[in-house]
């Protein structure tokens, strides 16, 4: 039986090392990006107007944001999902039961508008937020 090299075994293994680091520095990156408070943390009052289609003419419901990353919050009849960028760019999902409506915007200072869409009944509008907390 041939034995290898202790300093062969050592070099492979700091090569393989070696090449996992950019990966993860990388990881280590998104993780804090995800723990990190972000400016816009907090909970939003979100008043959404339907403009066409057949859907309630208005609804009013609750989102937290926590990190950038967007849940429901309160007593409220939708799941919402998505993010809001550092930059304020809004880009979440309210789901309803089967449907989904995509909600795009931004926000800033506290406050934000944007449009929203709901393709399988034909509806859209725009929405309003304001942060209570």
């Amino acid at each position: 039986m041939t034995k290898t090299p202790l300093y062969v075994c050592v070099s492979t293994a700091a090569l393989i090392g070696a090449s996992l680091l950019p990966w993860s520095d990388t990881a280590r990156a998104q993780r804090r990006s995800f723990e990190t408070p972000h400016a816009l943390d907090g909970v939003y009052a979100v008043d959404i107007t339907t403009q066409q289609g057949d859907c309630d003419s208005a609804y009013h419901w609750l989102i937290a944001v926590s990190g950038g990353h967007v849940t429901s919050a309160g007593d409220t009849p939708m799941e919402a999902s998505g993010q809001i960028n550092r930059r304020g760019i809004v880009d979440l999902a309210f789901r309803r039961m089967d449907k989904v409506a995509h909600v795009t915007g931004r926000l800033a200072d506290g406050s934000g508008s944007g449009t929203w869409s709901l393709p399988s009944l034909q509806c859209a509008g725009f929405w309003h937020a304001v942060r209570h907390s």
